[in-house]
């Protein structure tokens, strides 16, 4: 075998109030990652489709540097091309950085027989999010790889568990971020009942994964003490979107990841309501923005036959 290509979806990480931990992994939109041998012994990366000044360098690049990783475990014989088929917007909070690095990942494994774990594909693509956000971080490359709702139980050592979701209509208002990561603006501590209800939080939306109820889940996503409040300042207009998106009928609506993307959830039958809201809103404020309508999706990182 001398090339792999994998589809990589996109993912919203926290997934509401899980900070670093939580990820769901939706249908659309989705990146295309072609990993190829070479006889050179290097890692050569290239963007094809919205590349949006997207670095190549191996260090820059989150799958560049995921490579760098894993040939540095596994000292392989060869090099690799690996060329990135963007569809997936960068820097909006949809897990486009993950993407590139975890299916990356997930083609060297294959490509170069390494038999890696799932946790272990994880661990390695989250280093490669250092190129993008400057931590590691798995929630991202966690969704993407495994599809579903996934939560990270552990960061040392990783340990990621999958929760198949129910059908979960999403309606995303696509933003790009003002400034490459707010990261650094997340609190480092908060208090006791912040920190109280947080967990709570995240209870809640745990039990309404595993119970299947649309509006619960949609209720448990609506609410955050550490991310929201941050990340949501720097989105025009957002509190309004919030606020206008919910009365129309949504059950719930947060930030995307790391912003500037809002998403919503609600019922089928009111998915285009809610885009119009969100894309004339969003308008208004003055933001450039791109409306999808997509679902949660089961399926994670998949090999196919062609691009």
């Amino acid at each position: 075998m001398k090339e792999v290509i994998v589809k990589a979806p996109a993912t919203i990480a926290n997934f509401g109030p899980g900070f670093d931990v939580f990820s769901l992994a939706l249908e659309e939109p989705y990146d295309i990652v072609k990993v190829r041998l070479n006889d050179k012994n290097s890692i050569n990366v290239k963007i094809a489709g919205m590349d949006e000044g997207i670095p190549t360098s191996v260090e820059n690049n989150t799958a560049g540097l995921a490579a760098a990783r894993f040939f540095e475990e596994k000292n392989p014989s060869k090099g690799v091309d690996v060329e990135i088929r963007k569809k997936l917007i960068s820097c909006a909070g949809l897990g486009s950085s993950g993407a590139s690095a975890v299916a990356c990942v997930y083609g060297l494994n294959i490509l170069f027989g390494a038999n890696l774990g799932h946790n272990e594909i994880i661990e390695i693509a989250s280093l490669g999010e250092i190129a993008s956000g400057g931590v590691a971080h798995a929630d991202n490359v966690a969704g993407c790889l495994l599809g579903g709702f996934v939560l990270i139980k552990n960061y040392h050592p990783i340990d990621a568990v999958k929760i198949e979701v129910p059908n979960v209509p999403i309606v995303i208002c696509v933003i790009k971020k003002a400034q490459r990561t707010t990261r650094k603006l997340i609190p480092s501590h908060i208090s006791l009942t912040e920190a109280r209800q947080q967990i709570s939080y995240c209870s809640s939306l745990i039990y309404a994964i595993l119970a299947g109820n649309l509006k619960d889940i949609g209720e448990a996503v609506n609410r955050d003490q550490i991310s929201e409040p941050v990340r949501s300042r720097f989105i025009p207009g957002y509190d309004d979107i919030k606020k206008k998106v919910l009365k129309a009928g949504a059950y719930g609506c947060n930030v995307s990841g790391g912003g500037s993307s809002i998403f919503a959830i609600c019922e089928e039958d009111k998915t285009d309501e809610i885009a119009e809201i969100m894309k004339n809103l969003g308008s208004q404020g003055g933001v450039e923005n791109n409306i999808i309508i997509t679902k949660a999706s089961n399926t994670g990182v998949v090999e196919i036959n062609g691009l």
